[in-house]
């Protein structure tokens, strides 16, 4: 029977870590987005005062979940980055994930997009600026937020790819 040496266990981590260093695994926002449950955003917050074309992805889901009136909000200019996440049901939404501590505990925030109908919708997890204005659109579950995208710039991923 062959038996290990020690030499051999160091080399195999040795060689382990050295390919995750060299060749890290690349994780996806979207499958961590899908597996985590939406994140909670209390109240209206600071966005309601800004000007539509300054507010961030996460003031624009403040503001609509925190209104019982998102009609309001028809029409206004929009312009908001994050990546695009596959839903469940293959709808194609702008998102980024909000981490209040650690990794561990990362949220998705979403808006659901329609994208412009002359070009091909961005790929899962492509960071992406989408400029346009906030319409409400009658769905089977009822009037929904949606974002009419009229440009969409693909970006890349930010240094800190995070909200906190």
């Amino acid at each position: 029977p062959r038996r290990s040496t020690p030499w051999r266990a160091a080399v195999l981590v040795v060689c382990t870590n050295l390919l995750i260093v060299l060749a890290p695994p690349r994780g996806s926002f979207s499958t961590l987005a899908r597996h985590r449950p939406p994140a909670q955003l209390d109240g209206l917050a600071a966005g309601f005062a800004l000007p539509p074309e300054q507010r961030d992805l996460v003031d624009w889901v403040r503001l609509l979940r925190g209104s019982s009136q998102p009609q309001l909000f028809h029409g206004e200019p929009i312009q908001v980055e994050g990546f695009v996440l596959v839903t469940a049901t293959g709808e194609r939404h702008l998102a980024q994930l909000l981490v209040r501590c650690c990794l561990a505990d990362a949220t998705p925030v979403q808006l659901a997009v329609q994208w412009p109908d002359d070009a091909p919708p961005p790929q899962q997890d492509q960071w992406v600026r989408v400029e346009g204005e906030m319409e409400l659109l009658d769905t089977s579950d009822g009037m929904r937020p949606v974002v009419i995208a009229h440009r969409v710039t693909a970006i890349p991923k930010p240094r800190q790819p995070f909200r906190t």
